[in-house]
């Protein structure tokens, strides 16, 4: 019917036994006495089986229930400490939070004190630096014989005439005239001066000048295993490898000048002391440093040779210039393959 109902086994049998017992309701009236004291027994006995089985039914549920109740507990209490636990471990990681950030501040706080503190004496070592390039700078032009004020056209000469160590420097020409140790004594000292403010700015020069015994001597820097040599001395060397050696410091110089942040024109290679107080100057003020200079050197060496021959001579004297060629084929400062070499037109390829 639309009102079905569904049962279990144990329901299916009791409402059997209720459909058998108002069946036997019906029959009891048919039925003696005897055989009604024996159903009603009968019956009894049933409903208190029935009765005992559901009470034992309900006790098993009631354990059950007191079970899960306790595993209930059991499990709420694992979380109790499992969360009391995690919010323990949330606080040790906020502390730890905490001190990693004060102990990353403090670090990058003792990193900018140390900063600082290079920085100060940076700056104090800067300012020594200057101070001792003054110093030099005064020292040198004092020694030079010039002083450091300017004005609109050149810089003043003190005394008669550009003076070294108490020595007039000679002219731009008729070096002829002078005696050989007095051009000697001339170019040591402008070699003492130069290697103080060469070894003083740390610049690596194109020519080394180096000393045997009593001898000054400049050669190719380049070129340490089979280099050659020139004399800085007049009076213990021949002419042509002499004005060699002179045209390889008076480059020296101009490369000094260079570094230094002046570039000098390409007819005042020869005026080494006039140079020598650029160079100077060029300490002193805010010269461009070597490493930054951005312009190329551009003096060549076959200029100056050319001054320095003219030194001692008009430029006329061809024996002169073809002597001074084979010094500096010698020396390999040209090209090897040239033969005869025409001053006026040829182009020596310095190496």
């Amino acid at each position: 019917s639309a009102k079905a109902k569904c049962y279990c086994g144990l329901c299916v049998q009791d409402r059997l036994c209720q459909h058998d017992w108002a069946l036997n309701q019906l029959t009891f009236r048919n039925l003696p006495k005897s055989a009604k004291v024996t159903a009603m027994q009968q019956l009894y006995e049933y409903r208190s089986a029935r009765l005992e089985a559901r009470r034992q039914r309900i006790s098993r549920l009631r354990q059950r229930v007191a079970e899960r109740q306790q595993q209930l507990t059991a499990a709420q209490q694992t979380l109790r400490m499992k969360l009391e636990a995690s919010e323990q471990r949330r606080a040790q990681l906020r502390e730890l939070e905490q001190n990693t950030r004060t102990q990353v501040a403090r670090h990058a706080q003792a990193a900018e004190d140390a900063k600082a503190q290079k920085l100060a004496a940076f700056l104090r070592l800067l300012d020594v630096l200057r101070k001792d390039r003054e110093i030099l700078s005064d020292a040198l032009c004092g020694v030079v014989g010039l002083q450091l004020e300017t004005s609109e056209d050149e810089y003043a000469v003190l005394a008669d005439g550009v003076c070294l160590f108490g020595l007039p420097w000679p002219g731009a020409d008729g070096w002829a005239k002078y005696p050989r140790e007095y051009i000697d004594a001339c170019v040591g000292h402008c070699v003492h001066v130069f290697s103080v403010l060469a070894y003083y700015c740390h610049v690596s020069l194109p020519f080394r000048v180096v000393k045997r015994g009593a001898q000054l001597l400049i050669r190719p820097h380049w070129r340490a295993a089979d280099a050659g040599e020139a004399p800085l001395s007049a009076a213990d060397s021949e002419l042509p490898a002499f004005i060699v050696g002179l045209s390889m410091l008076f480059y020296n110089i101009s490369y000094l000048c260079h570094c230094r942040g002046v570039d000098l024109p390409s007819d005042r290679a020869t005026l080494a002391v006039e140079n020598l107080r650029l160079a100077v100057l060029g300490t002193s003020a805010s010269a461009e440093p070597a490493g930054n200079r951005t312009s190329a050197f551009a003096v060549d060496l076959y200029d100056i040779v050319t001054q320095a021959i003219q030194l001692y001579s008009d430029g006329l004297d061809l024996e002169l210039r073809q002597q001074v060629h084979s010094v500096l084929r010698s020396l390999h400062l040209c090209d090897d393959a040239v033969d005869s070499v025409d001053y006026d037109d040829e182009n020596w390829a310095i190496i």
